[in-house]
């Protein structure tokens, strides 16, 4: 289990600040689901580092360890304030 005190690194940060815009650009109103979440680790950690690479299975390891589970009832633009204060509260 993930030390959910400790900060993530630069790499991390930068992709869950990456994650919280698309969520708040595309349907913020809308419901967030666990699978979304589970989607965007993937496709932000795969664009950055490449397909397939060690790199990016890293990364996204990292994500879904910073990002917290979706609880029931959060819409989108919740939770990207949930990955804002994951990344240590920068915007």
């Amino acid at each position: 289990m993930h030390d959910r005190t400790a900060l993530p690194d630069a790499d991390t940060r930068v992709l869950l600040q990456q994650i919280a815009a698309r969520l708040l650009a595309e349907r913020p109103a809308h419901p967030m689901r666990e699978g979304t979440r589970t989607a965007l680790a993937l496709t932000f950690a795969t664009r950055r580092h490449g397909h397939g690479t060690d790199r990016a299975a890293r990364a996204e390891e990292l994500l879904l360890a910073f990002a917290p589970a979706v609880e029931a009832g959060l819409t989108r633009q919740q939770y990207a304030q949930q990955l804002h204060d994951a990344a240590g509260g920068a915007r």
